[in-house]
């Protein structure tokens, strides 16, 4: 393709060359813009996706039917995952009528945009997929934002130092937890919480049983509905208040997001002593609907002093394949720019079961006998609404949201909860309040025999490189993973009977959605694709963010670590800007408070501000 033509929100903006230039628009890409944007700098962030929400990035299960019917949400998730990596499969149906359509040579298999030929089922993450939208997977996400254990999953920043390491996480967690709105008190008010929280607390004393951390906030007290947070959470009013001056006196960037836009290739100056990346190659998908996807004028280029790819564990290294970086079939890896590109790929094994509460302890929610007044009065003023209702319980008590947290000596993360995901659906069969979820999730120890690569002639549907999975656990993560189960089976017990089609399995692999590894972090490039400031190793200007950089294997949700070192990126990316990416120091050294005091600080004109973000849309139409 010949040269491309600048992209037309450069003469829009008036801007030639933008500070930042983002891909990806979930949570990740979300911190990167909103702590480089108050910092005066100008933005541009592209997304594949559609804005499919009317506020950019919300979390889609804060609408009232969903909240009124969580199994209805399920659609919604199945929908809006598209799965990386399908094998072919054969064109042979034994019942089909014997007029319809069938391949000549049944040995051929189904090969179309939507299978891999190169990929084995054998050693395939099956259930790992990407979400195509604004806000990305926050858009439907748990909300878990639990932090990572200290000696297990946590990564080391600073090896040298214990507790200049466990100063830094602490900061950069209450940051991080700050951002995305993160709290253990949402539910407190909920029977059905309580009475699961309290029979586990009792059988597993030791086992620090306790509140769920959830990016989210109750909208009243003893209201049976919750705000969900996502990406727009992160963002705040940086779409309202594009003007606004921050306490430090800066007046805030030029932010535009250009949805339905695909990240193709970031181009390179390889000959100064770093690889300088100057522009990104981008395709307008819905100019591409008229003038067909090799029409040149439906690609353009965007110029940026500094890039950051933060597109998901997979994406994110696709785009760096497609530049022609590293992480392709049959590309010599130690002569690539990336050498360790979707390497050390680690994942969740997952496992997963429903229970009907005990008798005896919904007999014990429903006993007024020794409960706080709040709970009295829900069910007393249940039972005189509904005087015929078997069921104690009031209609709309909030779900139970309980974990057990990640130890050493049980390396797995344990949801208790009822909420919805793409499978899991219970439907009308039983009585809904009874239900309880159990989650939980395993570790895989990073590995540089487990992989992703990128082919050079298999495209997924937005023509990027398709990637390929070779993901096989090791003995030792796989006992993990049978003593998880056992687990499991023993906590469900202390709660309730197995619901029938419910019983504990294992989950395909890579349905937790928390992929890492494959752009990780690192204290040697041998080993890692970026450094501790989450710089791309040999780059001037490329920076990297996403559950793919935690280098660590981990059981728990992995947003709010993602977060923390996305802000501490952050301040790398800024330093390097104010010195024009000339006289660069790419220490690894604390990061400053004040680049994040703004979080903590109710009077900072950036504070977030969770419950007062917005008002609800009421009305649709032009105001008059």
């Amino acid at each position: 393709m010949s040269e491309l033509a600048d992209h037309p929100i450069h003469a829009e903006t008036g801007i030639s060359q933008f500070d930042v230039v983002i891909a990806g628009s979930g949570p990740i890409g979300a911190t990167y813009a909103r702590t480089l944007i108050d910092r005066g700098l100008n933005i541009l962030m592209v997304e594949i996706g559609d804005q499919e929400s009317r506020i950019p990035g919300s979390h889609k299960k804060n609408e009232v039917g969903y909240q009124k019917d969580m199994d209805k949400f399920v659609r919604v998730i199945q929908g809006a995952l598209d799965i990386w990596s399908t094998p072919t499969s054969t064109t042979v149906i034994p019942d089909l009528g014997p007029s319809a359509w069938r391949a000549a040579d049944p040995e051929k298999m189904i090969n179309n945009n939507k299978r891999n030929p190169y990929q084995s089922e054998y050693n395939n993450i099956g259930g790992a997929a990407i979400t195509r939208n604004v806000g990305g997977m926050s858009t439907h996400w748990t909300c878990a934002t639990p932090q990572f254990l200290k000696g297990l999953e946590r990564p080391v920043i600073f090896p040298d130092s214990e507790d200049e390491d466990d100063e830094e996480w602490a900061n950069l967690y209450a940051a991080a937890m700050s951002l995305i709105g993160t709290s253990e008190n949402e539910f407190a008010r909920s029977i059905r919480h309580n009475a699961v929280l309290n029979a586990l607390q009792k059988a597993y004393p030791e086992r620090n049983v306790k509140a769920l951390p959830l990016a989210c906030h109750r909208l009243v007290e003893n209201s049976p509905y919750v705000q969900w947070h996502g990406a727009d959470n992160v963002y705040g009013d940086m779409f309202t208040k594009p003007s606004k001056v921050s306490s430090l006196g800066v007046q805030r960037g030029v932010f535009r997001l250009l949805t339905n836009t695909r990240a193709s290739k970031l181009v390179a100056d390889t000959t100064g002593d770093k690889v300088t990346l100057t522009h990104l190659e981008i395709q307008d998908l819905l100019a591409s609907r008229y003038r067909g996807d090799d029409d040149p004028e439906t690609h353009y280029k965007i110029s940026g002093k500094a890039f950051v790819v933060a597109c998901g564990a997979i994406a994110t290294p696709q785009l760096l394949a497609a530049s022609g970086f590293g992480g392709r079939r049959d590309q010599n890896r130690k002569q690539s720019l990336i050498p360790n590109l979707g390497r050390y790929l680690t994942e969740q094994p997952m496992v997963f079961c429903q229970v009907i509460m005990d008798q005896h302890l919904v007999d014990w929610a429903g006993d007024l006998d020794g409960k706080p007044e709040w709970w009295q009065k829900a069910l007393n003023d249940h039972r005189a609404r509904n005087p015929n209702d078997p069921m104690p319980i009031p209609t709309h008590d909030p779900e139970p949201n309980v974990t057990i947290p990640v130890s050493k000596e049980r390396p797995w993360h344990a949801q208790i909860h009822r909420d919805a995901f793409s499978y899991g659906e219970a439907g009308s069969r039983v009585e809904p309040r009874t239900i309880v979820d159990f989650r939980f999730f395993g570790l895989q120890a990073a590995e540089e025999s487990n992989y992703v690569l990128f082919e050079n002639d298999a495209f997924d549907t937005y023509g990027m490189p398709q990637p390929t999975f070779h993901y096989l656990p090791t003995p030792e993560y796989a006992d993990q993973t049978a003593a998880m189960m056992a687990d499991m089976t023993a906590v469900a017990s202390k709660v309730g009977s197995f619901l029938p089609g419910a019983n504990p399995t294992f989950l395909v692999p890579g349905l937790g959605q928390h992929i890492g590894g494959t752009t990780r972090l690192g204290h040697d490039q041998a080993d890692s694709v970026a450094d501790f400031n989450s710089k791309v190793y040999g780059f001037s200007n490329l920076f990297v963010g996403g559950n793919g950089v935690v280098p660590t294997a981990f059981a728990a949700n992995p947003t709010l670590t993602a977060m923390a070192l996305a802000i501490r990126g952050s301040r790398q990316l800024y330093n390097d800007f104010a010195s024009n990416f000339k006289k660069v120091d790419d220490a690894i050294t604390p990061t400053p408070a004040e680049w994040y005091t703004w979080l903590f600080n109710e009077e900072d004109t950036n504070f977030p501000r969770h419950r007062y973000l917005r008002e609800p849309h009421r009305v649709v139409g032009q105001k008059v």
